[in-house]
């Protein structure tokens, strides 16, 4: 049975001995009686590092031993020195550790369950058994970055099956005997088996992303610690980078943003309104004696204003009514007929006029690239 040596979060190089060491597909699965590398549970990932000159990729429990995952095997009984990636340790751990802070403060403020735990990549995710408004999320967060400011104790204990019985703490699980629990002073108890930070000052800050509703409660994201000011750096260097766009100061982005927007959507309207009267003369100037099948040629219109085209060409035809709007790479198409099966006619309309697109028997939309002279003999041949 491994030693574990992760009770002392700050642990992360160690002397230890190779018990033993057996391939598993292209890498190598190896224990040691000794071991500060925490392998994955609680939502949270195992170590990485190396163990010698050894990488390992990977840290996981299997019958009670803690198996490292390693590139390259390493001969059973030697001595060897273990380095757990420092860096990665510390990050997991205050997003960990931060998670507690900020459901400790939750559930004392709420009474909600964290009813689902997740680190990621990228963010931390934990769900709530109900809804949080938002006023009173703003509030949880403030406090707990106060208790970070207080830099707190956190604590790991094992209590006795009869002091288990009197003590009140979170768990997702029943459990009676080596119970490893964590204690934030004055804000959490919780039941956890992953390292954690030595106090709540080393988390550094927390942050929540985003809540949003999850299984009928809340599901939020989070960021803590150095991931946290990481993505608060790359946002402000976005922001900085838009107030220069915008040639506003930071402070100012949201009034000029507005503004644009709503001048945007002028600009839209006014164009919507051009498009109706342009596509409303099109229409009224419409002819065709032959009543065979016929083209529209027009350009700087949207679909839509084809569509409405289309819907009055059609009457004027016994075959098919073409609307085609030039673009940067050809033409843009709405095909339409009241008698033509336009359906099982557009795989050969499409080849001939070197374009895709489909619909039903009544119209077809899609584009095309071909001259405007084979268009014409195209359509009109339609019949």
């Amino acid at each position: 049975m491994t030693e574990r040596l992760y009770d002392n979060s700050k642990l992360t190089t160690f002397e230890a001995t190779v018990t033993s060491c057996s391939p598993a597909g292209k890498y190598y699965e190896l224990t040691l009686d000794r071991s500060a590398f925490f392998p994955e549970g609680g939502g949270q990932k195992g170590d990485v590092g190396l163990i010698d000159s050894v990488k390992v990729l990977d840290t996981y429990e299997k019958n009670g031993e803690v198996v490292h995952k390693c590139t390259a095997p390493i001969e059973a009984g030697m001595q060897v020195c273990g380095e757990v990636d420092a860096d990665i340790r510390l990050r997991r751990m205050q997003n960990h550790s931060g998670e507690h802070l900020l459901m400790g403060v939750i559930h004392r403020k709420t009474g909600f369950e964290n009813v689902g735990f997740h680190l990621g990549s990228d963010d931390v995710t934990l769900d709530l058994d109900g809804v949080i408004p938002t006023e009173t999320l703003i509030e949880c967060e403030f406090l707990a970055n106060k208790a970070i400011a207080a830099d707190l104790p956190v604590t790991i204990s094992y209590p006795d099956s009869e002091s288990l019985k009197t003590l009140e703490y979170r768990s997702k699980l029943e459990m009676t005997e080596n119970v490893r629990i964590v204690t934030i002073e004055g804000v959490d108890v919780c039941a956890c088996c992953a390292p954690h930070v030595a106090s709540t000052g080393q988390i550094g800050i927390i942050k929540v992303l985003s809540a949003e509703s999850y299984k009928g409660g809340t599901r939020l994201h989070i960021l803590c610690g150095l991931d946290a000011f990481e993505l608060i750096r790359n946002r402000m260097d976005e922001l900085s980078a838009i107030s220069r766009l915008l040639s506003a100061k930071p402070e100012k982005i949201l009034e000029q943003t507005k503004r644009l927007i709503d001048e945007n959507d002028a600009l839209k309207r006014q164009l919507a309104d051009i498009e109706q009267r342009k596509a409303a003369r099109i229409i009224s100037s419409l002819s065709n004696s032959t009543r065979g099948s016929f083209c529209v040629f027009t350009e700087g219109l949207n679909t839509a204003s084809m569509r409405d085209i289309a819907n009055e060409a059609v009457k004027l035809t016994d075959g098919a009514a073409g609307i085609f709007c030039q673009n940067e790479n050809g033409w843009n198409y709405i095909i339409a007929s009241d008698s033509l099966p336009l359906r099982s006619m557009s795989a050969q309309i499409n080849s001939a006029l070197n374009g895709k697109g489909g619909g039903s028997d009544k119209m077809l939309q899609g584009s095309c690239m071909a001259e405007r002279t084979a268009i014409e003999d195209v359509i009109k041949k339609l019949h």
